[in-house]
């Protein structure tokens, strides 16, 4: 299991009193919450990095690569 750390927020007290009735598990809803938030922001980086490169890779020959690939397997043939 992962190293775990602390993580305090401040909320209004009247959340704390509807989320008791609810009887919705903070501790597990905070952890839900955080990761699904993290996920997104990786996404979004991801699929930034995505269209930067996209702009390289578009400029490279597909044929190109193919014959470089073939050139270093098969000795220049």
């Amino acid at each position: 299991m992962e190293k775990m750390v602390t993580v305090s927020v401040k909320i209004p007290k009247t959340w704390k009193e509807r989320m008791k009735k609810s009887n919705i598990k903070v501790s597990k809803m905070v952890r839900d919450l955080l990761e699904r938030g993290i996920l997104d922001e990786e996404v979004a980086r991801l699929k930034e990095d995505i269209k930067k490169h996209k702009k390289i890779f578009d400029k490279i020959s597909v044929e190109a690569v193919v014959e470089d690939l073939r050139k270093d397997r098969y000795g220049g043939h």
